[in-house]
Formats: structure tokens, C-alpha cells, sequence
């Protein structure tokens, strides 16, 4: 999957066969006095006809444990998500790096979620590594696939880096389905069998997608299924 985030994205010369894109669909600000703020893509997003669509809501949050109380309820966060839903949409992706003190009320959120979106429409999560490594949270949410971001793990990635050079995995069986890489930071041993999220920290161009798909299967030893979003 490609990840294609809030900026022009050209992804017609992909091949919807093999390759999905997973974009940014609306970001949800979360203030600090429990109000709450959607802002919709405004970037044009091209892809050939048949691609497999995951639109992902971003979650950003100044809240605080102390205003956490007046936020407004999981159903009405969990109804601004879900209308991204539309059609042609395969799944819908929520990307909130919560703090524990959030976590009550993300999951609120995603039950509401799984209760309102279609049964046929996936249901995934963005996971920090650390979470999948033995945080037992995520075990019980209403998620089809949580997907541990291998980038950007900041004073997680050298544990995360030895844990799965030597052969160990993700703790958490939502977590062991995908995976999420950049293209400007080195892979890390990836588990074999893995759905590939890629994330590129510049636009899509027909010669990156191609260049970094062909990687993919050379690591892979497979042609299987790529996904892209560009955050």
C-alpha cells in the first residue's frame, strides 16, 4: 500500500493488481477545551480506476488528562470518521498516536467505529512499534489490522531494530499483518508475509513508486500485495 498524505498525489501508473493507496482523507483536531475540529482532504488524489482505497483519518490531540472528561463522546468522533466511508472505499485506517491517557477513550472511538461502518469495510490502525511489542491494549480492539510504523521511532528503534533482527515479532496478533516503512530511512528486518505500507517523505512520482514496488518484491520474494500512503 502507498501512503499518499494532504499534498498533490499522481498515482495513476501504479497497478491496481498489486498495489493500493491508503490516503488522508481528514485530519480531526482535538482542542484542549474538548471541542473538536474536522478539517476534509483538499489535495487532489489520482489513481487509476479499480484501486484498492483506504482512506485514513488523522487524529491530532492537544487534549490533556484533564480535559479528557469534556471531550465529546466516542459516538460523535467515531460518526465524523466513519463518513469517509463512501463508496468505492475498501477499508478505513485511523492514525492517533494516543497517550495512555487517551487510550479509554481511542477505543471508545473505535467500537463506535466497527458498530457504524459497513460490515464489508475494513477496519484498520496505525500502531506505534511500541505498542506491538508487548503492550497488551491493543489485543482487544475492533481492528482488522494494526500497523506498526517502522520509521520515525525516535528512542523505541534500536529494541525494536534487535528484537526483529533476531527473529522475534510483534507481541500482538493485530500487529503481525502489515507493516509500515519509509522510503528515506533503512528497513529493518521485516517478518516475512507482511501487508507493506510505504510512506514517502516527498511527493509520488511514477519512477519512486516503481523503484520502491520492485524493492518491495526483491526483499519480499513476492509480488504479493502493496499498499501506499505518503504522510
Amino acid at each position: 500500500m502507498l501512503w499518499a498524505w494532504e499534498r498533490p498525489e499522481h498515482l495513476e501508473s501504479i497497478d491496481p493488481a498489486t498495489t493500493g493507496v491508503a490516503f488522508l482523507a481528514r485530519t480531526i483536531r482535538l482542542a484542549a477545551d474538548g471541542s473538536f475540529v474536522v478539517v476534509p482532504r483538499r489535495q487532489p488524489l489520482a489513481v487509476p480506476p479499480g484501486t484498492h482505497l483506504v482512506a485514513v483519518v488523522r487524529i491530532e490531540s492537544a487534549a490533556r488528562p484533564a480535559v479528557l472528561a469534556k471531550l465529546p463522546a466516542a459516538r460523535a468522533l467515531a460518526g465524523a470518521i466513519a463518513v469517509v466511508a463512501r463508496a468505492g472505499i475498501a477499508g478505513v485506517q485511523v492514525d492517533f498516536d494516543a497517550r495512555r491517557s487517551e487510550r479509554d477513550l481511542y477505543r471508545e472511538v473505535l467500537r463506535a467505529l466497527r458498530e457504524t461502518l459497513p460490515p464489508a469495510t475494513g477496519l484498520s490502525m496505525t500502531a506505534l512499534a511500541s505498542w506491538a511489542l508487548g503492550d497488551a491494549w491493543l489485543d482487544d480492539l475492533p481492528v482488522d489490522e494494526a500497523v506498526p510504523m517502522l520509521f520515525r521511532m525516535g528512542a523505541d528503534a534500536d529494541v525494536v531494530r534487535r528484537r526483529l533482527a533476531a527473529g522475534g515479532d510483534f507481541a500482538a496478533a493485530r500487529a503481525r499483518r502489515s507493516i509500515g516503512l519509509a522510503l528515506d530511512e533503512a528497513r529493518p528486518v521485516v517478518p516475512p508475509g507482511r501487508r507493506i505500507y510505504l510512506f514517502s517523505a516527498r511527493p509520488w512520482s511514477a519512477g519512486r513508486a516503481a523503484a520502491a514496488l520492485a524493492e518491495v518484491r526483491r526483499w519480499n520474494g513476492s509480488a504479493g500485495h502493496a499498499c501506499a500512503s505518503s504522510s
